[in-house]
Parts: C-alpha cells; sequence; structure tokens
C-alpha cells in the first residue's frame, strides 16, 4: 500500500507518521466542541418525540435513542477530522487546509442548523434542501481534507456515509406527507 525504504508499511506505522503530522489534542478537542455544539441544539430545540408522532415517521427511523447517539458521533467524527486537518503540521497543502476548514465552519452552521428545520419547526421541504447542501458541502470537505491527510479524509468519509442515510431519510418523510 505505502512504500518505505525497505518495503511496505503497516497500517499501524501510517496512522502513527500521520499522528505524528498533526496536532491530537485539537483534534479531540474540535471533536468534543462539534458534539456539544450538537447536543446543545438539540436540548435547546427539545424531544423529536412530537415530530414524528406528527409526522407519523416512526416505522421509517431507528429508535430515538440510537438516532441521537449516531448524530452526536457524527459530530465528533467530523469535528475530529477538521481539528486533525487545521493541525497539521505537513508543509505543501496550506490552500486544501484552509480551503477545508472554510467550507467546514459553513458545513458544521448548516448542521447545526438542520435539527431546528427538522424538528423544531418541521419544515420538511427546506430541510431536504439543507441536507442537499450539508452532502453537497461535506464532499467538498473530504475532497479537501483528504489532500491534506488521507486519514482525515477517510474519517470524514464515514460522516458523508451518514448524510447519505439522513437524506434518504428526509426525501422518505417528504414523499411519505
Amino acid at each position: 500500500m505505502f512504500k518505505k525504504k525497505y518495503g511496505k508499511i503497516t497500517v499501524g506505522a501510517w496512522l502513527n507518521m500521520e499522528m505524528n503530522q498533526s496536532r491530537p489534542a485539537l483534534m479531540l478537542l474540535v471533536g468534543v466542541l462539534m458534539m456539544l455544539g450538537g447536543i446543545t441544539v438539540r436540548f435547546c430545540v427539545g424531544s423529536p418525540h412530537l415530530t414524528i408522532l406528527a409526522l407519523d415517521i416512526s416505522s421509517l427511523i431507528p429508535p430515538i435513542w440510537l438516532m441521537c447517539i449516531l448524530w452526536s458521533l457524527a459530530f465528533f467524527v467530523v469535528g475530529c477530522a477538521a481539528g486533525f486537518v487545521l493541525g497539521y503540521r505537513a508543509g505543501g497543502c496550506e490552500v486544501d487546509k484552509y480551503k477545508g476548514g472554510m467550507l467546514f465552519v459553513m458545513l458544521a452552521v448548516l448542521e447545526l442548523c438542520w435539527y431546528p428545520t427538522f424538528f423544531g419547526a418541521g419544515l420538511i421541504f427546506l430541510s431536504v434542501l439543507e441536507s442537499i447542501l450539508i452532502l453537497c458541502l461535506s464532499v467538498g470537505v473530504t475532497l479537501c481534507f483528504y489532500r491534506v491527510s488521507k486519514f482525515a479524509g477517510m474519517l470524514i468519509l464515514f460522516h458523508d456515509i451518514w448524510l447519505i442515510y439522513m437524506l434518504i431519510l428526509n426525501f422518505a418523510v417528504l414523499f411519505r406527507g
């Protein structure tokens, strides 16, 4: 996979090299801040139960407790990827680093706004449009982050898969109603 002077490098050695190029403390800090932002929005808007009952979509989605855990984990992962890239020390990737950082800020704001749009206001069509924009921004962030660090790009790729799932759920709710 990766050539070293005397052969191939293991995944563990590759991750160690990647971690040595960044600041893991910044990675964890941004991840925790993103997760706390998501949890704060969830508690400010309130429980999604009323919206789920009003839209009669309980059969379309997993249990609420699982969705809350997955949503918080998705925020943590995308925050970790951003912190990893923003703390990356290797040269030659500054443009992608800062372009990805700016896209990440827009992505974070939109993601934090999606929950109140869908569960707080019940604006299904607007939340679908917002989900499409979030996915497009996330793909842009993934490409920028991957150019800086393959590890960060792979981390945020898991987030992209989560966003595709959420977009499918948004469309299912839109076309059900």
